[in-house]
């Protein structure tokens, strides 16, 4: 009999850009009645052992996660890491470094606003994102709070969206940088939201570099597009993953759990990373 089980492999928290914390998050996903799930936040892993202390209490699955930045051809790119260790002195090292480029990016993007006029304060931004990875969603925060916008939606759409006046890109560092860092660190590296990054043409490229695997399955994703992610999974016969992206209240998306994907495809990552990591 097929196993029911079922993970949501793209969740974050507090520890980044999303509003709810670690515990809350798990919470959720035992009340969407999930076996595994992955903390994705964005260069950073401090939730990790947060989240799988109570995980553990449900007996749910917790998988490591990340999802790393970096950029190709102009294009922003987000890959995720699976199954790493979150102690590795490789990542520690780059999570370090990423976090310092981060905080840059916030002082220009500030900057960068006020040549059109939108004046925020750097340090209300670090404020709103308190102890976790500060990013874009943390400045729509604080557009939203001072009035220069409507809804978190609007600040990217307006100021801080690629060809927006606001815009700084998130990390310089080439997808095969990100890639080996994972990999380094014993992990399974994966494209994540590919329609996002609207350049298939480059994923074949990616694969050379190594990566593994292609988030298939995202909130983002239509039923089209789920099937032309899939297809072009097997073309470059990339491992599949998927997930909610769920951030709580600080963008639009969907509910923990709602973009399920089969305990198969877990399955499927921990093989590679058997077969591969030595």
């Amino acid at each position: 009999m097929p196993s029911t089980k079922s993970a949501d492999l793209h969740l974050h928290t507090t520890f980044s850009d999303g509003t709810d914390s670690p515990e809350r998050v798990v919470e959720l996903a035992r009340q969407a009645g999930l076996s595994a799930i992955a903390i994705t936040d964005h260069d950073n892993v401090e939730a990790i052992p947060i989240a799988r202390t109570v995980a553990a209490g449900f007996g749910i699955e917790l998988i490591p996660g990340i999802e790393m930045s970096a950029s190709a051809e102009g294009e922003e790119v987000h890959v995720l890491g699976f199954l790493f260790d979150p102690g590795h002195p490789g990542l520690s090292r780059h999570l370090q470094e990423q976090q310092a480029r981060r905080v840059e990016r916030v002082h220009e993007m500030v900057k960068r606003l006020a040549r059109v006029g939108v004046r925020i304060d750097a340090e209300e931004v670090f404020r709103v994102a308190g102890p976790g990875t500060v990013g874009r969603p943390h400045v729509a925060r604080v557009l939203l709070a001072h009035g220069y916008i409507t809804s978190l939606s609007e600040a990217f759409a307006k100021y801080i969206g690629p060809d927006n006046p606001g815009f700084v890109p998130g990390s310089p560092l080439a997808p095969a940088q990100v890639i080996r860092v994972i990999r380094e660190a014993g992990g399974v590296p994966v494209l994540a939201h590919p329609v996002y990054l609207k350049r298939d043409a480059l994923i074949a490229g990616f694969v050379k570099e190594g990566l593994a695997g292609l988030e298939a399955y995202h909130s983002g994703h239509n039923p089209d597009m789920v099937r032309h992610y899939v297809q072009l999974a097997d073309q470059l016969k990339l491992l599949k993953t998927g997930g909610s992206d769920y951030h709580g209240n600080a963008k639009e998306g969907l509910p923990v759990g709602a973009v399920k994907v089969p305990y198969a495809l877990v399955e499927a990552l921990k093989q590679w990373q058997a077969a591969t990591v030595r």
